[in-house]
């Protein structure tokens, strides 16, 4: 038998008890992600590469799950930023085709750097850029444009690769269908058609070396078939790639995966978790002097992080290949501990090298960044 109570003035311990139940369900409600949550241009993000730890299981999932991967802080190898660029200052070869214009039918808003590849020893890619369109329907990637043996040649993705469908939430199937090719006249036809199919098969607790999280899970299946015909031999052939999938677990306002895991063909290939200096040991630790600089290569603004282990004055210098000055900074009677600068460059500096010389009493350090335009 079950007797209800009521009260106008309900005690003050079942008072708490509301207030605490009302709490837990808040942090641990279900999200729902759209394009706000995803990557805009000048967004940038500082990552964790590692490996995976003994005994992790990235396949793991289901509602209202703890996916506890704090122990990647034993295994992380290295950092690096994603910086995404507007397309508005890229080469006017790509704004041709990937411009954020609507008329255009591979608009895209944002742009980052990808790895150089080659497609056979007479075939270089360099300069990497893949393109993205992030709307309110869905973020997908529109191709990218690379210098093909030194040329820059803008490559669309027909259809489109979708990545997210908006809006992103517990239970969502979908499916979609990409490919682009690259064709060098009497040498060689590279083609690729790809499927993607997105299930977003758990949500939950995150925690990672950088923190614990409220997040979704996403998982990524994609199949892709490529064919390769050489002019020059009068042949061609197909084949299978081995299935990739990409397990992400994704936060709201985060932009990219505050974890993503990479397989293919079942093993491991890629560990990355978003992170702030989060390596556990701060850079005067490593090196008695030293700073990271971010992103690399940049734009518009570089971010200096460093460490003191003693107060005292700190100056940065910005110059060119030539060693002209091109920005100077003076920091009086810095305190001890982590400090992050930001400095601005100046918006008529041209694309090429250039390098940040730190100075602080007798010592001094001097690292290279690249402008790209």
């Amino acid at each position: 038998m079950v007797y209800l109570c009521y009260s106008k003035n309900p005690p003050m311990r079942i008072t708490l008890l509301i207030a605490l139940a009302l709490v837990f369900s808040t942090t641990n409600a279900q999200i729902t992600l759209n394009s706000s949550d995803f990557p805009h241009y000048n967004d940038m993000y500082l990552m964790s590469d590692a490996t995976a730890f003994p005994g992790m299981d990235a396949t793991l999932t289901g509602a209202n799950y703890t996916w506890d991967f704090s122990q990647l802080s034993t295994t992380t190898i290295g950092q690096h930023t994603d910086t995404f660029f507007t397309v508005t200052n890229m080469n006017i070869i790509y704004q041709a085709v990937f411009g954020d214009f609507g008329f255009l039918p591979n608009r895209s808003n944002q742009a980052t750097h990808g790895p150089d590849f080659s497609l056979g020893a007479q075939i270089n890619i360099t300069n990497v850029f893949n393109f993205y369109y992030n709307n309110n329907n869905d973020y997908h990637q529109s191709g990218f444009g690379a210098e093909i043996n030194g040329l820059p040649a803008p490559t669309a993705y027909s259809p489109h690769d979708i990545i997210y469908k908006f809006p992103v939430q517990y239970g969502n199937l979908d499916s979609s269908a990409s490919g682009y090719s690259v064709s060098l006249p009497n040498f060689l036809y590279y083609g690729v058609n790809r499927n993607r199919v997105n299930e977003v098969d758990g949500w939950g607790t995150l925690i990672t070396p950088y923190g614990t999280f409220n997040t979704l899970r996403l998982k990524s299946t994609i199949h892709e078939h490529d064919s390769v015909y050489l002019d020059t031999l009068g042949f061609g052939y197909g084949f299978n790639v081995p299935t990739q999938i990409e397990y992400k677990w994704l936060g709201q306002g985060e932009g990219e995966p505050l974890l993503q895991v990479n397989s293919t063909g079942g093993l491991v290939t890629s560990v990355i978790y978003k992170g702030y200096n989060i390596l556990g040991v701060s850079s005067v630790q490593k090196n008695d002097f030293d700073f990271l600089l971010f992103p690399n290569p940049s734009s518009d603004k570089i971010f200096l992080n460093y460490a003191l282990q003693n107060s005292g004055d700190v100056n940065f210098s910005v110059t060119d290949a030539s060693g002209k000055n091109i920005s100077s900074m003076e920091m009086k009677s810095e305190s001890s501990g982590d400090h992050t600068l930001t400095i601005d460059l100046p918006a008529n500096l041209a694309a090429g090298n250039y390098f940040v010389k730190m100075n602080s009493g007798s010592a001094s350090i001097t690292k290279p960044f690249a402008i790209t335009k």
